[in-house]
């Protein structure tokens, strides 16, 4: 560095852009951003799952839900016809 006639430091070295320094902000905003783009993916991944999870329990709640209540109205039927079949048996007839 010199000094102008007016005492005033002036620059008279260039600087290269480019060097060791300037590339550090660069690498730290690279790091950040991995460190996000994997924290996202890992919350959304989690998010997914619970979603897909209650959706299978809602699923198998109104399947459950079904085939109790198809239960219920085949019962009565079935359990006249075992009856019937048991007392009429295959070597009796009327």
């Amino acid at each position: 560095m010199n000094e102008s006639a007016d005492g005033i430091p002036v620059l008279t070295d260039l600087v290269e852009d480019g060097g060791p320094a300037s590339a550090a902000p660069a690498d730290s905003a690279t790091m950040f951003l991995g460190e996000l783009e994997a924290h996202l993916t890992a919350v959304i991944h989690e998010h997914a799952d619970e979603l897909v999870h209650n959706a299978c329990r809602e699923m198998e709640a109104l399947l459950l839900e079904q085939v109790s209540d198809r239960l219920k109205a085949e019962l009565p039927g079935m359990i006249a016809r075992v009856i019937a079949e048991h007392f009429r048996g295959p070597a009796r007839s009327n």
